[in-house]
Order: structure tokens, then sequence, then C-alpha cells
């Protein structure tokens, strides 16, 4: 198999380096988030867990991004020795699990984030819901890899004997459920944050992180038109711009999924920035057993550390 320089084409160096660039940016927000647990005494959860998961499957993405340079994409076929085309499409494989193991990983990130703070029964109903559709779109995702051919040695000799199904189809179809969950979980908590007994600074703050959501999935349709344009009867030179979209994808929802919990740093950095911004747990006093709404505020302070430290009981690793 022959090897080719990572740079030799300016379009693939350039996706590289701004991969690159990505990767080490959600990196170095995750060491900060677990630096902000460390800050505020907070628990370390599910959500830190997949987080931390996601992230090492994305250095996969990145890996083989790299890789896939070096053994000649952005070349046309014909000009690739046939091991290099086998080698391309059989790591496309392993590339399509690891990609949507990423995926999957950071959406439950952002779903045990919701069930670390949101004390509402109907939300809570709503995020396992969310969880269910995530998990569907794993399982189908998984399964069009290893279906979608038949014999699977189909997927990298089409000499053989058997059928193979539309994978710009099966890509774009994937890609479309990968979206309408990406929408359903930053979505979901709209409506409850304005119902929340915290300062106005606060929710804006919040609205801003879960509309970044939102706008990172415009990254997700970028991809599905992408997937549709991609030859693989020519897929070195095709593929380009899918593999790039494919590790910039994940290294954004990552990095987003750690910005609730990077206040206590940035107050503590920045002091002078949110030193009018107080937050509040409830307009009102409040007698008897804590309302829902007080409660789910108190557990904000993963992301205002100018709430007062959790005094209360802890059941399952969450503080209430």
């Amino acid at each position: 198999m022959q090897l080719y320089g990572i740079f030799t084409y300016p379009i693939v160096r350039d996706q590289l380096i701004a991969n690159t660039i990505l990767v080490i940016i959600a990196t170095l927000l995750v060491i900060l988030r677990f630096i902000s647990r460390r800050v505020r005494q907070s628990e370390i959860w599910w959500d830190d867990g997949f987080c931390v998961a996601g992230m090492l499957h994305t250095y996969g993405m990145l890996a083989m991004q790299f890789h896939y340079a070096h053994v000649g994409m952005r070349h046309h076929v014909t000009d690739l020795p046939p091991e290099n085309t086998v080698t391309i499409v059989k790591m496309l494989i392993a590339y399509q699990i690891v990609y949507y193991n990423a995926m999957v990983l950071a959406k439950f990130t952002y779903l045990f984030f919701y069930l670390r703070i949101f004390v509402s029964k109907e939300f809570r109903i709503l995020t396992w819901a969310c969880m269910g559709c995530a998990a569907a779109y794993w399982t189908g995702s998984i399964l069009q890899i290893f279906l979608i051919c038949r014999p699977f040695a189909k997927n990298w000799n089409p000499l053989l004997p058997g059928h193979c199904a539309s994978q710009n189809v099966a890509f774009s179809t994937i890609g479309a459920f990968n979206l309408v969950t990406d929408l359903m979980i930053m979505l979901l908590p709209i409506r409850f944050i304005w119902k929340l007994q915290m300062s106005l600074g606060t929710k804006m703050a919040l609205y801003g992180i879960f509309g970044l959501g939102i706008f990172i999935s415009s990254i997700t349709i970028i991809r599905i038109h992408v997937l549709t344009t991609v030859d693989f009867l020519d897929l070195p030179y095709s593929m380009t711009w899918a593999a790039f979209w494919s590790v910039t994808e994940p290294a954004l929802a990552i990095s987003n999924s750690c910005a609730p919990m990077l206040r206590p740093i940035l107050k503590v950095v920045f002091p002078n920035l949110f030193a009018s911004a107080k937050a509040e747990y409830t307009t009102q006093p409040i007698s008897g057993p804590k309302s829902t709404k007080n409660r789910t505020a108190e557990r904000m302070d993963e992301m205002d550390s100018e709430f007062p430290p959790h005094t209360g009981s802890r059941a399952n690793g969450i503080w209430i």
C-alpha cells in the first residue's frame, strides 16, 4: 500500500488543521468542565462520563481523518493502488461506527445533564423519551452499516455476487434522524427554563447555550447535503468534505455540552463581568417543601457559582 503526504492537497491540509484546532478547543473545554466541578465541589456524574467518552471517540475520528489523507484521500480512485482503495472503504466502516458512537454519546451528555438539574416529573419523562430516540438512532445507524451490503464483503469488493442498497440514501436518512433528535434535545428545556425562578440574565445565558446547540445542528444539515454528493465509485476523491464535517460535528457538540459548566471559572477569571449578575432562586418566600421550580433552580449552580452550596441530601449522585 502506498502512503501519501497528508498536506499534498491544500483543501485536505486546511481541513485537518481546522479540525485539529476544534478538537484541541473541545479538549480544553472538557478539562475546564472538570475544573469547574472541582471548584464547585459538584458530583461527577453520568453526563461527565458520557462527555469524556464522546471526546475520546472524537479523537478517533480525527486520527482516521489524518490516516485517510495518508492513504490517498482527494486522489481519484484511478490514481490509487487497489489496496489503498480497499483500505479506504474498510476504514469507512470503522469511521461510521466511531462517528455514530461519538454523536450518541454527545446526546447522552446533554440528556443526563438535564436529569442532573431538572426535577419536574414531566420534563424527566420527556428526557427519558429523548434518550429512547437517541438509542434508536444509534441502533438504526449501526444496523445499516452491517446490513447495507449482502454479503458484507461486497462493501469493499463490488465484484462479489450480491446486492448493496444506496449508501447515499442510507446516510441521508440516518443524518435526518440525527438532526431530528438534536433539535428535540436542544428545544426540550426552552419552555421549562422560562418557568424557573431565577434571574433573567441567567435564563438568557441558558437560552444562548441551547440556541448555540440549535445553530450547531446546521452542521448536521450541511453534512447531510454533502453525503448526498459523495460518489462511492470515486470515494477517495469525493469523501473529503464528508470526512471533514464528520469530525467537526461531534467536536462542536462536545464543546457546547461543556458550556453550562464554565460559568464558575469565568467568574473567577472575569469577576467584574459577573459582578452585577445576581441569580435568584425565588421571588417570594416559600414555606414547607421546596417547589419543583425552586429545586431545579438550585441545581443550576452547575452554571452559577454565586448559588449557595448544596446542603440537602443526595440520591443517586444528584443533590436534591
